[in-house]
């Protein structure tokens, strides 16, 4: 789920000059592009579903690997992101499906195998939880809409009311490992304390643009 680099609001708006807004928002996304291309597996496909509408070729230009590209429809993030399973698992027919944010600067094929193999052992959801009460990561083998309804979008609850609502429904849930993305100063502050001891080949785009500064 990826919103090009290009389109406004953003909370660090307030911290950064323009160029180096859209120059770090750019290299988030490519780093979270290569990271999932480089995960595939077999005949695993890759789809980047896309916003604002007409974004496809500024997104694609971030990385070098060819990829399947789709608008988001309007709506809530709970929307959208069912709009996404109803393609991936109904119209592309796949068996399960994983959808991740685009500002995850730590996300690795490691993550990516673990949420691959919870949700081919499950026919409920699968999280990854972020620092920030949301999730970055969901999946899931079959469309269990009621996840996404009813949830307060963009607020330190939506894990919890996420993993409410699939028990009240008798849906089964499982966990992968907590990343944090980046939205706030203090989330920029914090990745880079954190990525002067990551491995080199992590967040290789965003590690140059704290290079630049």
């Amino acid at each position: 789920m990826a919103r090009a680099p290009s389109a406004g609001k953003s909370r660090l708006a307030p911290h950064l000059t323009a160029p180096r807004l859209h120059a770090l928002r750019a290299a988030l996304v490519g780093d979270t592009l290569e990271a999932v291309a480089r995960a595939r597996v077999g005949r695993d496909e890759v789809v980047v579903f896309v916003t604002p509408a007409g974004t496809e070729a500024e997104i694609a230009s971030l990385i070098g690997e060819k990829l399947s590209y789709a608008p988001q429809p309007d709506g809530d993030l709970g929307q959208r992101m069912k709009a996404a399973f109803d393609d991936l698992l109904i119209a592309r027919r796949c068996d399960a499906a994983l959808l991740v944010g685009s500002d995850i600067p730590f996300l690795d094929r490691d993550i990516i195998a673990d949420a691959r193999e919870a949700v081919g052992s499950t026919d409920g959801v699968v999280l990854g939880p972020a620092d920030d009460g949301g999730y970055y990561l969901i999946g899931m083998s079959q469309i269990h809409a009621v996840v996404f309804e009813g949830i307060e979008w963009g607020t330190a609850t939506v894990l919890t009311e996420t993993l409410r609502a699939a028990e009240r429904a008798g849906i089964s849930t499982r966990l992968v490992q907590r990343a944090f993305d980046v939205d706030t100063i203090e989330d920029l502050r914090r990745l880079e304390r954190e990525i002067a001891s990551a491995p080199t080949d992590v967040a290789t785009r965003t590690r140059r643009w704290f290079s630049r500064e």
